[in-house]
């Protein structure tokens, strides 16, 4: 049967079932380009059941089309517990909007972006923001109302790996170490952290550990520790990047006036991604703002392209408006 003769038989519509994380994951590898030059981050089925069925913040919201045992279309919204304006609520982050090129134009996304939006509203989901690709932009602007309030770029620091690179050199009493998972000390630190951003994600251990242990890729976690007490995180990914190893900065968790935690923090994770390979190393900010500016006298100096960041109508909270009272990094996003 030809998908592109319209008088073959139409898709039938749909929440997640079990099985379709293998069928998720089919869709989204063969449209993902990945091969020598790109690999951005696990697309297998054991990575669509972690991220929408093990969520501490909740199931994902998933429709698809189906044609047979194929999925031919899908769209999810993965649930995050935010803080905005010093109350805690449920947002969500839009993901995995994929139609098989065979079956374009044809009406398939709108179907399950409608049932989806509609089902997060009615499970309690404030809002949600998008990073868009070229082609879901203007859906997302024009036809939908999203807003862009700021949009994100890369800011990096080139490194030397070999044996040139790969040790950072911290003070006396500052020591940088790696951990297999988060525990209470986080929950502590998070709480000393989060007053000072009017809008961020929930970053405490039972988060940091289900984003960065529990999934099926592989992250570096990073403890900074200042006479013993834990004073900064920071979660490192790889990424290869037209055929060059990128560490991708995740995670930067420290108080907000704290700039040496900071630096040692972007120190130790060079380090580690020297060590791994990568020629570069990156994270998201948003020019302009203060953070941007204390991430590039850390030794985050260059610019690097542009991430497009949108807002549902109705976002919740009066701050969201302000690209300063946000705290954002890769770990937000679904791309690495």
């Amino acid at each position: 049967m030809d998908p592109a003769d319209h008088s073959a038989a139409e898709p039938a519509y749909g929440p997640l079932r079990d099985g379709d994380a293998e069928l998720v994951s089919d869709l989204v590898t063969r449209m993902s380009g990945d091969g020598a030059r790109l690999r951005l981050r696990d697309k297998s089925a054991d990575y669509y059941r972690w991220m929408y069925e093990q969520n501490p913040a909740g199931r994902a919201f998933v429709h698809s089309a189906r044609l047979g045992d194929r999925i031919v279309a899908s769209f999810a919204l993965a649930p995050k517990v935010f803080l905005v304006d010093g109350e805690r609520v449920l947002v969500g982050k839009t993901m995995d909007m994929f139609t098989d090129p065979e079956w374009q134009g044809r009406g398939l996304m709108r179907r399950c972006t409608d049932s989806v939006f509609d089902e997060a509203a009615g499970a309690g989901v404030a809002g949600w923001y998008v990073t868009p690709s070229v082609n879901s932009y203007p859906i997302f602007t024009g036809r939908w109302g999203y807003r862009e309030e700021f949009s994100l770029v890369y800011r990096l620091r080139v490194l030397r790996p070999g044996p040139l690179g790969g040790r950072a050199r911290l003070p006396t009493g500052v020591e940088c170490r790696e951990v297999d998972r988060f525990d209470e000390e986080a929950d502590k630190l998070w709480a000393r952290v989060a007053p000072a951003h009017r809008v961020a994600q929930v970053r405490d251990a039972t988060y940091l550990n289900w984003r960065y242990v529990a999934n099926p890729d592989h992250y570096d976690l990073l403890e900074l520790r200042r006479e013993g007490r834990l004073v900064g995180i920071a979660v490192l990914g790889r990424t290869r990047r037209r055929g060059i190893g990128v560490g991708e900065l995740m995670e930067l968790v420290h108080e907000v006036d704290d700039r040496a935690a900071l630096r040692h923090l972007v120190r130790a994770a060079a380090a580690r991604a020297e060590r791994n390979g990568c020629r570069l190393l990156q994270a998201w900010s948003v020019p302009g703002t203060r953070l941007d500016a204390r991430l590039r006298r850390a030794g985050l100096r260059w610019r690097r392209g542009e991430v497009k960041f949108l807002l549902s109508p109705g976002f919740p909270g009066t701050s969201a408006a302000d690209p300063d009272a946000w705290l954002l990094s890769q770990g937000d996003g679904n791309d690495v």
